[in-house]
């Protein structure tokens, strides 16, 4: 689905679910990378070493 069948999906319908798939898509096409980083773990310790094994 593009944009332009998503806006039409919700003129059609009004719901809510169809105006948020539409401004999924809209999001997506200005920048696709920004949706990709708020699933990524961040990793928030001070100290960079990590876990020794020996």
């Amino acid at each position: 689905m593009n944009e332009t069948d998503a806006w039409n999906s919700f003129l059609m319908s009004g719901s809510v679910l169809d105006y948020l798939q539409y401004k999924s898509i809209q999001n997506a096409k200005k920048d696709p990378k920004a949706l990709e980083d708020k699933d990524e773990i961040q990793d928030k310790r001070t100290d960079t070493k990590g876990a020794e094994y020996t």
